[in-house]
C-alpha cells in the first residue's frame, strides 16, 4: 500500500512539473552509436595530445635537472607509448582504432633523446622487449610497458626492442639516460591546478589549457619539481606532526586546543615553501636551456584570471601573484648575473 501511494505521488509530481514547449528531436540507435563513437575518438585524441605536450615540455627539465636530484634518478628511454589494452569497454575499441592495432604503440619520442638517437619513431609498434614478446605476462615485460608509458625506471641502462614499422620488422638498441625520478602525469580535472606529492608531479587538464605557452607549462612543472627536490612535502608532514603532538600533550593535561597547533604546523612556512619552489624552478629551467625572458608574465596572466590573488595576504597558503612576479624577475636577474660573471649557476642556499 505504501509503495502504491509513493508511485502515485511521484506520478502526480511529474504531471505537475512544467514541460518544454517544443518537441524533442528523434534519432535512431545507429545514429546515436555513430556519434558517440566519434566523440570518444575526439576525446581520446585530445587526451593523447595533452600527454604528448606534457612529455615534450617535462622531459628536458627532468633530464637536465638530474644534477639536482642525485638521490632519485631513474633510467629513461625518452619515449612514451600505450596500447588498447590500457583501456576498458568502448574506450578499448576506440584506442585500437586510433592506434591502428592492439599492439603497444609509441606515441611520443623525445627530440634528441635516447630513443630518437636509436631511430625509434612515433607509431612504431613494440613487438618485444629484451626478447620478451608483448602480451606475455612476464614480470620484465609488464615492468617495461608500464614504465615506458609513465617515464619510470628500468633496471638496465640498455634495452633491446623488436619493432614493427609498417611491414618492416627490425631490432633497436636503446642506451637509456638518467633523469629525475619524478614522473609528470596528467589528471583529468578541469581545475587550474598542479601539485607534487613527493613521488610525482601532477598537472590537471585545466592547467594545461591555462598554460597556453610551453614556457608557462615548463614553469609550472619546474615549480612542482622544486617542491619534490626541496623536500617540502616531508617538511610539511613533520611540521604537522609536531603541532599535533602539542595538541595531544595539551589534551592530556585537560586542555582542548581543537587541533590549533596541528593546523598551525600544517601551514607553517607555506608561503616560504612556495617562494622557494618558484626560486629553484628558474634554475631547473635554465639548466634545461629554456628561455627565461618573460616567464614571470605567467603570474600577470594568472592575476588577470584570478584578481583575488593580486594583493598580499599573510594568512594565504601562497604568496600574492604580484609578489611572485617580482620574485621571479629578480631570480632571473640573479641567474643572468651568475652567468655573466662565470659563477656556478645553482640556487643560493642558506649557510
Amino acid at each position: 500500500m505504501f509503495r502504491l501511494n509513493s508511485i502515485l505521488v511521484i506520478f502526480l509530481f511529474l504531471a505537475a512539473c512544467a514541460a518544454p514547449s517544443t518537441t524533442r528531436m528523434q534519432y535512431d540507435a545507429a545514429e546515436l552509436n555513430t556519434e558517440a563513437a566519434l566523440q570518444r575518438e575526439l576525446a581520446l585524441k585530445k587526451d593523447l595530445s595533452y600527454k604528448q605536450r606534457l612529455h615534450k615540455v617535462s622531459y628536458p627539465i627532468l633530464s637536465s635537472a638530474n644534477q639536482f636530484c642525485t638521490e632519485n634518478q631513474i633510467n629513461s628511454p625518452g619515449a612514451q607509448g600505450t596500447a588498447s589494452g590500457d583501456y576498458e569497454g568502448y574506450w578499448k575499441k576506440t584506442a585500437e582504432k586510433i592506434l591502428g592495432s592492439n599492439e603497444f604503440t609509441i606515441t611520443w619520442v623525445a627530440k634528441n633523446g635516447p630513443a630518437a638517437r636509436s631511430g625509434l619513431l612515433v607509431n612504431d609498434k613494440v613487438l618485444a622487449v629484451n626478447d620478451i614478446p608483448y602480451g606475455n605476462h612476464h614480470p620484465q615485460h609488464t615492468k617495461f610497458y608500464a614504465e615506458t608509458s609513465r617515464i619510470q625506471t628500468s633496471d638496465s641502462s640498455v634495452i633491446n626492442l623488436k619493432i614493427r614499422r609498417d611491414e618492416q620488422v627490425f631490432n633497436l638498441r636503446i642506451n637509456q639516460e638518467k633523469i629525475c625520478g619524478y614522473p609528470v602525469v596528467l589528471q583529468g580535472s578541469d581545475a587550474v591546478n598542479a601539485y607534487a606529492d613527493g613521488k610525482r608531479i601532477i598537472i590537471t587538464k585545466g592547467m594545461m589549457r591555462f598554460a597556453r605557452d610551453d614556457q608557462d607549462l615548463a614553469l609550472v612543472i619546474a615549480h612542482e619539481l622544486g617542491h619534490n627536490l626541496m623536500g617540502h612535502i616531508d617538511k610539511k608532514q613533520t611540521n604537522t606532526m609536531f603541532g599535533t603532538l602539542l595538541d595531544l600533550a595539551a589534551a592530556a593535561n585537560g586542555f582542548d586546543t581543537q587541533g590549533i597547533f596541528g593546523s598551525a604546523g600544517a601551514s607553517a612556512f607555506s608561503q616560504d615553501f612556495e617562494a622557494e619552489a618558484d626560486y629553484v624552478a628558474l634554475y631547473y629551467m635554465n639548466a634545461a636551456g629554456l628561455p627565461l625572458e618573460g616567464v614571470a608574465d605567467f603570474w600577470r596572466d594568472m592575476a588577470a584570471e584570478h584578481p583575488g590573488n593580486i594583493g598580499s595576504n599573510h594568512s594565504a597558503s601562497h604568496p600574492a601573484s604580484s609578489e611572485r612576479f617580482l620574485a621571479i624577475s629578480k631570480t632571473i636577474d640573479e641567474i643572468n648575473h651568475k652567468i655573466a660573471h662565470g659563477l656556478p649557476v645553482k640556487p643560493t642556499l642558506k649557510d
